[in-house]
This record gives structure tokens, C-alpha cells and sequence, in this order.
């Protein structure tokens, strides 16, 4: 995770060479049923075989904190080459009740 942080507080982050075009599209697409929303962050493989790229760089999404809270999916990722922090919400464990 030193590789997403500056050297000093003056510094800006580190620009690294960016493992996918950042013209790339995103073609995971979120469904109205719940799902991970690391496969939106990262991407995924459906179970036919097929590659679903995430929003961030493939492969630069570490997870962070995830034994900590469970509504809420932490992380770091690059974009196009720049480090990001990532902050995602985890609706599969909310219990909807409509009194």
C-alpha cells in the first residue's frame, strides 16, 4: 500500500503507467438485485467465463478493513494510473422493513 502514498506531505502521489487505457469502458453493470460491489470496483468473471472489467485499473484494488464493517467495502485503487482511495457501500447485508 506505499506505492498509493506520497513520500513527504508536499509530495503529490505517485503516477504509475496505468494497466488498462483509461479510455477503456466499464462493462460490469450493476442489476437492480444485490450484488458485490468489488466486482464493480475490480471486475469479475461471470460463471460462463467472460471478463467484466471494473470501474479501477484491473488488478489495483486491495480491500482493506473488510473484517471491520460490514455494510461498507474500503479500499485503495488506481485510475488511470492514480492512486485513489475507495469507499463503497454493501447493500447485500441491509434488511429493508417498511412498517
Amino acid at each position: 500500500w506505499l506505492a498509493f502514498t506520497p513520500k513527504t506531505s508536499s509530495d503529490s502521489p505517485p503516477l504509475l503507467d496505468p494497466t488498462d487505457p483509461p479510455e477503456r469502458d466499464v462493462t460490469f453493470t450493476p442489476s437492480k438485485t444485490p450484488y458485490d460491489p468489488r466486482h464493480m470496483l475490480a471486475g469479475t468473471v461471470t460463471p460462463e467465463g467472460e471478463k467484466l472489467t471494473g470501474f479501477f485499473d484491473e488488478g489495483s484494488f486491495q480491500e482493506c478493513l473488510e473484517g471491520w464493517g460490514r455494510s461498507v467495502v474500503t479500499g485503495r485503487a488506481k485510475l488511470g494510473g492514480i492512486p485513489m482511495g475507495v469507499i463503497a457501500v454493501e447493500t447485500r447485508n441491509v434488511d429493508r422493513r417498511v412498517p
